[in-house]
């Protein structure tokens, strides 16, 4: 059985796991995470090779169609996961969704423009920038303080 790890690389339950026949495969359909645990890496794939990205260095993710992409400090990466289920295992306190295509990571926001009919632009520490929707706005606003 072939089951997709939102597992740190470390993690003892890995090598259980394994011992049982078990293999972390990033294409397969089930995902096994660890209740309430802080994940500390997101699995993402760059030129069909697997890496484990520290989600200190992440700057955002976001959704174009069926694509998942990781916007990291070293580059991009493609994730098979879906954006709710990055939502809800990345650290809650450095992470935030503010569209419903993006995730941003709040300690690599470097600059927070106002735009019209109640949005703000985002210009991460990477380059980009990202919207924060309607639907966004308020809790953005609240969780920033602003």
């Amino acid at each position: 059985m072939n089951i997709k790890f939102l597992l740190d690389p470390e993690d003892p339950m890995r090598k259980d796991l394994e011992h049982l026949g078990i293999k972390d495969d990033p294409d397969s359909q089930y995902v096994l995470i660890r209740k309430g645990a802080d994940v500390n890496y997101i699995a993402g794939k760059r030129e069909d090779q697997q890496f484990f990205i520290d989600v200190n260095d992440i700057c955002f993710i976001e959704s174009m169609g069926h694509d998942i992409i990781i916007h990291a400090n070293d580059g991009t990466y493609n994730s098979g996961d879906r954006l709710k289920a990055l939502e809800q295992v990345l650290p809650a306190d450095r992470f935030l969704r503010v569209s419903n295509s993006a995730i941003v990571n709040l300690k690599k926001i470097k600059r927070i423009e106002s735009s019209l009919l109640q949005k703000f632009i985002l210009h991460m520490t990477n380059g980009s920038k990202v919207d924060v929707t309607r639907s966004y706005y308020y809790i953005f606003r609240e969780r920033i303080g602003i």
